[in-house]
């Protein structure tokens, strides 16, 4: 279905003969996975394209949208240039992801499914997300052409939203109604570019300057 990399996230068993034989003609994706021990790692080393975490659960705190619906809101709104990349993560087969597995994805997204039964296995989510994809991008390859650019950190300001709430005299541990999680989660969802969240941090850097001052 054109997907063009498989990474795994601090994988709990190995690829193994056995992986390699289920696998059948997809034994290239096997021999290439990029594997990473833990989230950070992935996002020192690249993350900057489109991220969708795919999830049957819902709530408060992370609402999915459709998976067509979230690649037609980030693909058409104005850009200074397109995603390099788009990432799609999923969980583990039992549980599907965490919180933590999600802290930075720019839309928690379903797939279309009809009936009683809302849950698909890994394999048939993978497929049908990838053909959904290539749906809504008109049948364009999403794998990176030769001249793809190399993976760059994920830059996001982080400590400095954080630094800034509490400056504001913001509780952001609290859970269920965290200025912190809205105020990230409204950045994500928005896609603002590197440029755009560096003067962002610019502004609440300064911002914080002066109420410490006061």
């Amino acid at each position: 279905m054109g997907g063009s990399r498989l990474i795994l996230i601090d994988p709990q068993c190995d690829i193994n003969s056995k992986a390699k034989q289920a696998a059948a003609g997809a034994q290239a994706s096997l021999e290439g996975a990029l594997i990473y021990p833990n989230w950070n790692e992935f996002y020192a080393q690249e993350g900057t394209g489109l991220r969708l975490a795919l999830t049957r659960r819902s709530g408060k705190l992370r609402p999915p949208l459709d998976l067509r619906e979230a690649l037609q809101q980030s693909t058409t709104q104005p850009r200074t240039k397109p995603f390099s990349d788009i990432y799609l993560i999923f969980g583990p087969e039992d549980n599907g992801l965490a919180a933590s597995d999600m802290a930075f994805v720019n839309h928690s997204v379903q797939l279309p499914v009809y009936g009683d039964f809302k849950s698909l296995n890994l394999a048939q989510a993978v497929l049908l997300a990838l053909y959904i994809c290539q749906s809504e991008l008109e049948g364009r390859s999403i794998e990176p052409p030769v001249d793809h650019p190399l993976p760059r950190p994920l830059y996001f300001p982080d400590e400095t939203i954080r630094q800034w709430l509490r400056a504001m005299g913001f509780d952001i541990q609290a859970r269920r109604s965290s200025a912190y999680l809205t105020l990230k989660r409204l950045l994500l969802q928005n896609q603002p570019t590197e440029a755009e969240l560096q003067v962002l941090e610019a502004i609440l850097q300064q911002n914080i300057r002066k109420l410490k001052s006061k």
